[in-house]
C-alpha cells in the first residue's frame, strides 16, 4: 500500500491535510494474511520469535505502520488463532496455508468475516458447510468444529495436543468440585479462549469514567470487589474516549490489577517495585496510596528504563521514579522499604490466552530458570523489608515450583518471614496469604499472588 502523502499547502499558508490510510481490500488482506503466515509460524516455532515481532519481520516495520489499525488486528487475530491451535493443525498435514488460517478462525472465532470466507474459497471448501466453533462451552463441542472441518477423517483431538508437554507434570488442580483431570481441561479451555478486554481507572474516581464510557455506547461491566476494573466488548475502539486520551483509562488485565490491590500500600509509604520491566505493578501501587508516599520502580535495562520513565512522566503521579538497578542489591539502606511487590519472570502459563505463541517458546527446561531467578529476586526483596513490612510476590502463571512451592520454600528457610493473609481481591473469601487467580473463575490471566510479612529481623551467624 503506497505511503500516505500530504497534499501541496493552500493558500495563505494553510497546514496540509494528510491522508488517512485506506484499509486493504479483504481479497488483498486475505492474501497478505496468506504470505505470512508460514515465515510467521517458522520464526515462532523454530526460533521462539514472539508473535507481534515476527509480524513486523515478515511484513516490514514500515509497511506495517502505514497499514490501517482494522487491519493490523485482523492480521494478528489470524495469526494468534494459528499458533494458538497449531497443536490440532499441524497434525493434519493441510497443504494450503489457507486451509490452516481457515481452521484456526473457525476453532477461534464466532462468525465468519470475509478474509475467511476467502479462504474458503482459495481451499475449494463448501462455506455452507462450515461453522465456527469459538462459543463452545467445552472440549467436546470444539471437537466437532475440527471433526466436520476433516469430514469424516479420522483426527485426534486430544485438548493437551494444543499445548507443551511439560504442562501435564506442571499444572496443579484448580479448584473446584469436579475431578483433578476435568478441572484441568476447565482451565485448559479457558486459556484457550481469547481474553476478554479488561480496562482500568487510574487516578481519578471510576465512576465518571464509567459512565463516559456508557455515553460512548460501551457496555462496562465492573468488577464488584475491585470497582476500578470493569470488562468491555473485546473489539472496543477506546481512542475516541477522552478518559483513555489523558491517561486516565488504560487496558490492564484484571489479575494484574489486583496484585496492588493485596499489596494494600498506605498513602505515605515507601515501596520497591522489583517487576517484570515495566511500569504497571509500580503505577497501580501509587494509585492505591493516592498519589502519596514514594514507589521505587528497578529495571536491569536501560531502555525498559526509559520507556517506563517516559509512561511515568505522562501518568497522574510524581511518587514513581523509575530506576536503574544492578539486579544484586537493594536500592538505599537494608530494612528501608515498607513493601516489596516482587513480579519476576516466569513462565506465562497465565498469559497464554493473549500471547498463545509463548506456549511453544518457553521449553522444560527453562522452568528451572525461572524458580532460579524468581527464588534469587525474592531472597534479594526480603533484605529490603523492615521489620513489620510486607512483602509481596506474584507471577503470572500457574505451574507449581514457580508459585506454592517456591514460596513455601523460601519460608522454611526464612523464619523471619510468615504469610500474611488477606482478602481475596475478587471474591468475598479469606486467603491464607496465598492466592491463584484462575482464568475460568475469575476472567483474568491466570495469576498466583502471596502475601508475606516481617515479623523480625534475620537471626545473625553465630
Amino acid at each position: 500500500m503506497p505511503r500516505p502523502t500530504a497534499s501541496a499547502p493552500a493558500a495563505g499558508g494553510a497546514r496540509p491535510h494528510r491522508r488517512t490510510p485506506r484499509g486493504k481490500t479483504p481479497p488483498a488482506l486475505a492474501a497478505l494474511i496468506a504470505t505470512l503466515a508460514p515465515g510467521v509460524v517458522r520464526d515462532v516455532l523454530d526460533r521462539g520469535a514472539r508473535l507481534e515481532a515476527a509480524i513486523v519481520a515478515a511484513q516490514g516495520e514500515e509497511a506495517r505502520k502505514r497499514s490501517t489499525r482494522s487491519d493490523r488486528v485482523l492480521v494478528n487475530r489470524s495469526l494468534a488463532s494459528l499458533t494458538r491451535w497449531w497443536g490440532w493443525i499441524e497434525p493434519l498435514r493441510l497443504v494450503q496455508v489457507e486451509d490452516q488460517l481457515l481452521l484456526a478462525w473457525l476453532l477461534d472465532s464466532t462468525e465468519l468475516p470475509a478474509v475467511a470466507r476467502i479462504w474458503a474459497s482459495k481451499a475449494a471448501r463448501d462455506r455452507a458447510s462450515l461453522s465456527c466453533g469459538g462459543d463452545a462451552p467445552n472440549w467436546t463441542a470444539r471437537a466437532e468444529t475440527l471433526k466436520r472441518f476433516v469430514a469424516g477423517r479420522a483426527v485426534t483431538a486430544d485438548p493437551w495436543m494444543n499445548f507443551p508437554a511439560w504442562l501435564r507434570e506442571e499444572l496443579p488442580p484448580p479448584p473446584g468440585d469436579e475431578s483433578p483431570k476435568v478441572r484441568r481441561l476447565e482451565f485448559l479451555h479457558a486459556v484457550q479462549t481469547p481474553p476478554n478486554l479488561w480496562v482500568v481507572v487510574r487516578g481519578e474516581p471510576p465512576k465518571p469514567v464509567w459512565d463516559e464510557l456508557r455515553e460512548a455506547g460501551h457496555k462496562p461491566w465492573v468488577q464488584r470487589r475491585l470497582d476500578v476494573a470493569a470488562r468491555l466488548e473485546p473489539d472496543a475502539d477506546l481512542r475516541p474516549i477522552a478518559a483513555y486520551g489523558r491517561g486516565a483509562l488504560v487496558v490492564e488485565d484484571l489479575g494484574a490489577r489486583a496484585v496492588a490491590r493485596v499489596c494494600d500500600p498506605d498513602p505515605g509509604e515507601r515501596w520497591w517495585d522489583l517487576g517484570e520491566g515495566s511500569s504497571l505493578h509500580a503505577l497501580d501501587l501509587a494509585d492505591e496510596m493516592r498519589g502519596k508516599g514514594t514507589v521505587v520502580s528497578t529495571f536491569e535495562r536501560e531502555p525498559a528504563r526509559k520507556a517506563a520513565a517516559l509512561k511515568i512522566r505522562k501518568g497522574p503521579f510524581r511518587n514513581v521514579e523509575a530506576r536503574a538497578w544492578d539486579g544484586r542489591h537493594a536500592p538505599g539502606k537494608p530494612g528501608s522499604f515498607d513493601g516489596v511487590l516482587v513480579a519476576p519472570p516466569s513462565s506465562g502459563v497465565g498469559a497464554w490466552r493473549r500471547h498463545p505463541e509463548t506456549r511453544w517458546i518457553v521449553k522444560a527446561e527453562r522452568l528451572a530458570e525461572f524458580a532460579e531467578t524468581q527464588r534469587r529476586l525474592l531472597e534479594t526483596a526480603a533484605t529490603a523489608v523492615r521489620p513489620g513490612g510486607t512483602l509481596v510476590y506474584t507471577v503470572a502463571t500457574a505451574t507449581l515450583r514457580e508459585t506454592q512451592a517456591l514460596v513455601q520454600g523460601f519460608l522454611r528457610d526464612r523464619p523471619e518471614f510468615r504469610l500474611d493473609p488477606f482478602p481475596h481481591p475478587l471474591e468475598e473469601d479469606e486467603t491464607t496469604g496465598m492466592v491463584h487467580l484462575w482464568p475460568q473463575i475469575h476472567d483474568c490471566d491466570a495469576r498466583f499472588i502471596a502475601r508475606l510479612v516481617r515479623t523480625a529481623r534475620p537471626a545473625q551467624p553465630s
